[in-house]
């Protein structure tokens, strides 16, 4: 019964061994394929946004530049999670900006599982789309429709745009107040853009007692030389207003400035497109001297790069980054249609199996509801969007001027008043358009970093912050009496002033300021926030003007005086600053930021802000140095999408590696080492997957839990390395090494080796991950290990002896020694305190190693496993010698098993006793050699046998046989002979 239970539990044991090392592989192989397979293959649940505008045709270039920056923030929404847990696609459809083919694709859209529509791009476009919009309640958001029509009268259309209205009175006003014109004259063309912004311009101008001297209307191109020939001859002409598209537009500025008029002009938003600018590209002059047909025209635009907040600055490197080329103006308008949207979505709460018409209902009303005024504002690229009653957004036209070819911000700016601000109207604030706008003053400002030194790192136990010396200098540029260095440098540790420019003086209007300054900061106010996993820190200054409030002073960023105008520029002023800073080399610049800002202020009861709860907002002016280590950039490896799949896939070929190295493989050094490259593969897939999958469910939390998970996860990396290289030391060191010499590694030696890698590690971490100084790390584990040593100083002296009997290389595992006095046997184990010895009798004998190291050492297999025995046999003295010592020999050779035949016996007659008178006896002492010391017991047994066999069969009995234990010296100077023979 025992015996049949015994076969049963092997059979059972063996099964269940086939299973997990042969099937169990297959199987999970076949479910992850398979579910691989159905993840790509199934139609999974969406949120649709549609796009229409010009993909192809001759405004192609607009198209295509919004649909890229859409489609860059969905990704980025994508990899986080999408909306309320779904992704968000963008399907786009090209209208060719041909109002008839604007229909069909606006037909093509309300028939589709879209729940929002960002376009047209042409004004009539939008109208003719904005019908079926309405007549099928979808919402709908354009960027750059600017005519009234688009949304008057559609509560489906918004615009994140301005509108022609506010347009056209905005650059009346300008003209009139800000450039101090009495006198305009007007170009415009037939087509509908420029006809309706003429007939407004005029109308307001008249508003504004600004006499309108001049109109002309372009019909073609042939109408452009008797256009500038009359304006030539005249001399009252003022101010010129360009109420053209941008391709007309080249043509028309080209013949005015060859022609030598020299009168101021001012045109609309299309003049801000980069297909204006290039429209001069193949001209000579503008070869010789960029800027040459450009500079001096002001243009109305609804975004300038050099006032853009940080949004807008960070999403325009990106862009450029990803696509190698600049965004156009018009397409961060494009991007705030896609923000608010989404954001709507958001606010919605849409579940999977809502009804597509209730779903765009949802957002519409959201839309209308929510995002109407200041407070509830959506904040993008172009600062923040609300709508009014219309659909319009509030928001102000910026003033551009060319300079160098490039459109920068004017010196004097209007910026919408918000409507429940209660401000009574003065000198600094217009009514245009019915709304108020404050009259702004522009101050450009500029930086050069000298030198970053003294860059301390500290964790408070929460999160890692930063502080350094700066030394720089800030130069000023600006209009009027403002007194723009009156400044507070709000991340400075002391308070800084700026006091005896290095330069101060005036070039005709213009005003500049040039300051040295060096002090001590702290980390950016406007830090990058950090991710899950990253570690990423800013550094600059911040700063505002410390009376002024941004309704009376905005701070720029000087493009073209720190040379900024390209990424190769920025990517050289990075190189420029990495070179001058050594700590750098650990910490690369990652990032280079200059932008504008905005700071709520507490007034505490000022009289001037009470209407506006209490605050002022201030424009503070912002520069940043992101640098990082790119310690995660490794994330990259699993798509953030698919990160739970990996993670899955990860934790099931681990465990199974895992148990596949359990198994005895000695023989199999090279699978073993395949092994390990698969099992690094993996658990390095698990841990990034992992960290990703953790950053995605943590984010939001707070800022303790992540300071936890991202420690543990560093602190992981650490002991994991640790643990691969430990275990590729066995696999192609130890284990090929055994092989090679036919000597298995001690213990002891293994132990260290792997506390000395752990050791690393665990310096490491205290090192890096919690920011200790090695040095008094050192110092402080020395006194440890002295009072360690102090208190356990037996089994130090064990280790030293451990260590020292490694190195002589005394005898190794499996070797028969025999120490001091102890009984014999064989070395199973030499560890970081004891020897073991597994004796005869068959218990472990346990020797200490500072016993083992001062002690005489017999070791029986070395230099091979070759023994020599001894034998004293006693024969009557009547028998001949040689007779006697050819029996002696025959009697070994007759033992077939453990004795080396190759190797003839020795036999010595060693002494004559006299017993009696008749009685003598000779004593012969016979020496063989033996296979091996372990079966010394079996030998004396066989050999004694066949030598009392022999010795009666010749008649020599009686005798006396008496085994004799070896002799170390004796054995030596016997295998010499034995040499010699």
């Amino acid at each position: 019964m025992a015996s049949f239970i015994k076969n049963f539990l092997t059979i059972v044991h063996y099964f269940f061994r086939f299973l997990i090392i042969k099937v169990l592989p297959i199987i999970i192989l076949f479910i992850l394929i398979s579910t691989g397979v159905l993840f790509f293959l199934q139609e999974e649940e969406a949120i649709h946004i549609a796009f229409v505008g010009p993909l192809s045709g001759e405004d192609a270039m607009v198209g295509q530049s919004m649909v890229k920056a859409i489609e860059l923030y969905f990704e980025d929404i994508n990899n986080n999670g999408g909306i309320n847990k779904l992704p968000i696609i963008l399907d786009t459809y090209d209208d060719k900006n041909i109002p008839d083919l604007a229909i069909i694709k606006a037909q093509e859209i309300v028939k589709s599982d879209a729940v929002a529509v960002i376009g047209h791009n042409c004004s009539y476009c939008s109208i003719n789309g904005g019908n079926i919009y309405k007549k099928h309640e979808i919402p709908a958001i354009t960027p750059v429709s600017t005519h009234l029509r688009v949304t008057q009268g559609n509560e489906w259309y918004f615009r994140t745009a301005f509108n022609d209205n506010l347009q056209a009175n905005f650059l009346a006003n300008y003209a009139k107040n800000i450039l101090q014109q009495d006198t305009i004259s007007i170009i415009q063309t037939n087509m509908p853009y420029g006809s309706y912004l003429g007939s407004v311009l005029e109308q307001a101008s008249n508003n504004l007692k600004l006499n309108v001297n001049y109109k002309w209307l372009l019909t073609s191109d042939k109408d452009i030389p008797s256009i500038v020939t009359e304006l030539k001859e005249i001399s009252n002409a003022g101010l010129i207003f360009l109420a053209t598209n941008a391709y007309t537009g080249i043509k028309l500025v080209k013949a005015i400035k060859e022609s030598g008029v020299k009168n101021l002009l001012i045109a609309p938003d299309a003049y801000a497109d980069k297909k204006f600018i290039d429209g001069f590209d193949n001209y000579f002059q503008e070869h010789r001297n960029p800027g040459y047909y450009t500079n001096g025209i002001y243009v109305s635009t609804p975004f300038i790069l050099d006032t853009a907040n940080k949004y807008a600055q960070s999403f325009n490197t990106i862009y450029a980054e990803t696509y190698q080329e600049q965004p156009l103006r018009s397409t961060f308008y494009a991007l705030d249609a896609a923000i608010v949207i989404v954001e709507a979505i958001k606010q919605t709460k849409i579940a999977t199996n809502s009804i597509t018409a209730i779903i765009r209902k949802k957002i519409k009303q959201t839309i209308t509801d929510k995002f109407n005024s200041f407070e509830e504002a959506v904040a993008g690229s172009t600062g923040l969007n609300y709508f009014d009653k219309d659909g319009n957004a509030l928001k102000s036209l910026s003033m551009g001027i060319y300079k160098s070819n490039h459109l920068i911000s004017a010196f004097t700016q209007l910026q919408i008043v918000p409507s429940d601000s209660g401000i009574p109207p003065d000198e600094h604030v217009l009514l245009i358009d019915n709304k108020q706008m404050y009259k702004t003053n522009v101050v450009y400002a500029g930086l050069q970093f000298n030198k970053i030194s003294d860059f301390k790192k500290i964790f408070d136990g929460s999160k890692s912050t930063v502080s350094y010396m700066l030394d720089f200098y800030i130069w000023l540029r600006f209009k009027g009496n403002i007194d723009p260095h009156d400044i507070k440098i709000m991340n400075a540790v002391e308070p800084i002033k700026l006091e005896n420019p290095v330069i101060d003086e005036s070039v005709g209007e213009v005003n500049y300021q040039l300051y040295k300054v060096n002090g001590q900061f702290k980390e950016s106010l406007h830090s990058p926030k950090e991710k899950f996993f990253s570690n990423q820190y800013s550094l600059g200054i911040n700063f505002h003007h410390s009376k002024l409030d941004r309704n009376k002073l905005i701070y720029v960023t000087d493009i073209l005086g720190m040379e900024l105008t390209s990424e190769k520029a920025v990517e050289a002023k990075i190189k420029d600053i990495q070179k001058k800073t050594s700590f750098f080399e650990n910490w690369p610049i990652q990032e280079l930021n200059f932008f504008q800002g905005i700071i709520k202020k507490k007034i505490l009861g000022n009289p001037k802000y009470i209407d506006q709860g209490n605050t002022a907002e201030y424009s503070t002016f912002n520069t940043e140095i992101v640098i990082g280590n790119n310690a995660y950039a490794y994330h990259a490896i699993v798509p953030n999408k698919f990160a739970f799949i990996f993670f899955i896939t990860s934790v099931v070929m681990t465990v199974i590696f895992g148990l596949l190295s359990y198994k005895n493989y000695y023989d199999k050094e090279h699978y073993l080492q395949y092994l390990w490259f698969a099992q690094v593969l993996f658990v390095v897939l698990l841990l990034i997957s992992a960290e990703v999958a953790f950053g995605r469910w943590l984010l939001g939390t707070t800022d303790q839990y992540k300071a936890i998970v991202i420690t543990t996860f560093n602190i992981l990396w650490w002991l994991v390395i640790a643990l691969f290289i430990s275990i590729a030391i066995e696999r192609f060191l130890w284990i090929p090494l055994e092989k090679k010499t036919e000597r298995k590694i001690p213990n002891l030696i293994r132990f260290l080796t792997s506390l000395i890698i752990y050791l690393l590690a665990l310096l490491g971490i205290v090192g890096f991950i919690f920011g200790q100084q090695f040095t008094s790390l050192l110092a402080t584990g020395g006194v440890v290990t002295i009072l360690f040593g102090l208190i356990v100083q037996v089994d130090l002296t064990n280790i030293f002896a451990g260590i020292a009997l490694s190195i002589e290389d005394s005898f190794h595992i499996g070797d028969w020694i025999q120490i001091a006095d102890y009984d014999a046997g064989r070395v199973v184990d030499m560890n970081w305190r004891v020897t073991k010895i597994e004796t005869r009798a068959g218990y472990i004998l346990s020797i200490p190693n500072n016993i083992v190291s001062t002690s005489n050492i017999n070791n029986f297999s070395h230099p091979d496993k070759g023994y020599w025995l001894k034998y004293i046999v006693y024969v009557h003295a009547e028998h001949d010698p040689k007779a006697v010592e050819q029996v002696l020999i025959e009697a070994i050779f007759a033992v077939k098993q453990d004795v080396v035949t190759d190797v003839k016996p020795i036999v010595w007659l060693d002494e004559v006793l006299v017993q009696e008178v008749d009685k003598w006896t000779a004593s012969y002492i016979v020496f063989f050699k033996t296979v091996d010391y372990e079966h010394k017991l079996r030998v004396f047994k066989n050999v004694w046998q066949s030598i009392w066999s022999h010795l009666t069969q010749a008649n020599m009995m009686p005798f006396k046989v008496t085994p004799v234990s070896n002799d170390k010296q004796i054995l030596k100077n016997l295998e010499n002979m034995v040499g010699k023979i």
